[in-house]
């Protein structure tokens, strides 16, 4: 089986298979969706935000920080500790 060509295929295939089982869908729907609830779940058990990126294929943390929209304290909380020691 091939790579997806387009990102839009799967986003396509995503959103009728939501909308078949009855998921109301907004503006957001398809694979950002799906990129989105994983991130969420990975953040929820405490993953480090950098494997978060990495995993996202982001090259800036801050890119990730606008998919999981969660408090200060949640995102302090997986925070990479400061090099040289300080916390």
């Amino acid at each position: 089986m091939g790579a997806f060509k387009y990102a839009s295929s799967v986003s396509r295939i995503v959103r009728k298979r939501l909308q078949h089982g009855g998921i109301e869908l907004g503006r957001v729907g398809g694979a950002h969706l799906l990129r989105h609830s994983l991130t969420i779940q990975l953040v929820g058990r405490r993953r480090p935000i950098n494997e978060v990126a990495d995993l996202l294929g982001h090259q800036s943390i801050n890119t990730t920080a606008l998919y999981v929209k969660v408090a200060a304290s949640q995102l302090a909380e997986v925070a990479l500790p400061f090099p040289g020691g300080a916390a």
